[in-house]
């Protein structure tokens, strides 16, 4: 081997010590296996609760490589039973790289005597008039009317999920509004809808009667919504 070519495989054999001794201390750490933890609810993922009774959690569970961890579970909760409403509770849990895993449970809470007060299902044959044409709703959607405690009552998506749950756009375009209640006649208090920032521009034949409240609800450009559902 001449003496040109023994210096090049000198050099060469230098270079490659370098770089598997950098490579070595750059990657060290970076090969350690993450292990991501994973959360179950047990029971419902939405639960009804009685006004004044006592909300009791269902349960949970974690694991983090095949290792109980559900002692590390945070659970946090905005559950009031003594009012009327839409609460959440939420879990979650990190593991030491700082990755998490979150898991929501929805709890209603309405009296279950209130006569109003409800879930309340959609008649498919509910419909829309909008420039002549009337296009029946198709399916049957859930709507929430909750009682505020003041005489009036909330209802979560007043254009009885059409936009929301309908047409899929979610529930920033579900128009919440209020309702008031007198004997078997349904007023409009308010409206809104978040997504378009406006509301009904007119109200028309609310009633209530058995668990059935029927009315129409004029939204812009003189588009009716002509809406029946029942609890």
């Amino acid at each position: 081997m001449t003496m040109k070519k023994i210096f090049n495989f000198l050099v060469g054999a230098v270079v490659a010590m370098t770089l598997a001794s950098s490579c070595t201390k750059e990657s060290e750490g970076l090969t350690r296996i993450t292990y991501y933890p994973v959360l179950e609810l047990e029971g419902e993922t939405t639960m009804l609760v009685d006004k004044g009774s006592n909300y009791t959690e269902p349960g949970y569970s974690a694991t983090l490589n095949g290792e109980d961890v559900s002692a590390d579970v945070v659970v946090e909760s905005n559950v009031n039973t003594s009012k009327s409403g839409i609460y959440s509770v939420v879990y979650s849990i990190v593991n030491e790289d700082g990755f998490s895993s979150v898991a929501n449970r929805t709890v209603i809470v309405f009296d279950f005597e209130d006569p109003v007060e409800g879930i309340y299902t959609v008649d498919p044959s509910s419909y829309r008039l909008y420039n002549g044409a009337q296009t029946a709703f198709g399916r049957a959607f859930q709507i929430y009317v909750l009682a505020n405690g003041d005489g009036t009552y909330f209802v979560d998506d007043i254009l009885g999920g059409w936009y929301c749950q309908r047409a899929g756009y979610g529930t920033n375009y579900a128009m919440q509004a209020h309702i008031k209640v007198s004997g078997d006649v349904v007023e409009l208090v308010d409206s809104y809808i978040p997504g378009w920032g406006d509301s009904l521009v007119d109200w028309a034949d609310g009633t209530v009667s058995n668990g059935t409240i029927s009315y129409t609800a004029v939204y812009v450009s003189g588009m009716e919504f002509h809406i029946t559902m029942s609890k």
